[in-house]
C-alpha cells in the first residue's frame, strides 16, 4: 500500500475497491450502492454489472484484507468526525506526507516586470 492510484501513478489514491483491493483515485471509482458502501474500481463495476465479463482486474489482496481495511477507513472516519465536532485535530500515521514549502519574495511592476528583492549577503 503505498498511497497512490493503480492507474494513475501520480494521484493519491482515494480508497480500494471493494472487489480486486486496489487502491485508487477518486476519478477510478465507481460508487455503485452510495457513498455509505465501499466503492468499486471501474474495471470491476463494469464486471459486477454484467457489462463485460472480462473486464474485472485480477485480485491484489484477499477478501479479508479488504474488508480490514474498509472496517479501519470507517473506524478512523468516526474519530475524525467526532474530533472534529470537539474542535479537535488528529493527525493518522496512515501514510506518510511529503511537504515542501517553498517562499518567493517579488514585486510586479505596472508594466508587468518582475523586481526581486535585494538579498542581504554577509561578507
Amino acid at each position: 500500500m503505498d498511497g497512490r492510484c493503480d492507474k494513475h501513478s501520480f494521484e493519491p489514491s482515494e480508497r480500494i475497491c471493494r472487489s480486486c483491493g486496489g487502491e485508487y483515485c477518486q476519478d477510478c471509482l465507481v460508487y455503485s450502492h452510495g457513498h455509505g458502501k465501499p466503492p468499486f474500481c471501474v474495471s470491476c463495476a463494469l464486471a459486477a454489472a454484467g457489462v463485460r465479463s472480462s473486464a474485472g482486474r485480477p485480485v491484489v489482496r484477499s477478501k479479508r484484507e479488504i474488508r480490514k481495511v474498509i472496517r479501519d477507513e470507517r473506524r478512523n472516519e468516526k474519530v475524525r468526525a467526532k474530533a472534529a465536532a470537539k474542535g479537535q485535530d488528529i493527525a493518522f500515521d496512515d501514510a506518510p506526507v511529503a511537504v515542501r514549502v517553498v517562499q518567493y519574495e517579488f514585486t510586479i511592476g505596472d508594466d508587468g516586470s518582475i523586481q526581486r528583492p535585494a538579498e542581504s549577503r554577509a561578507s
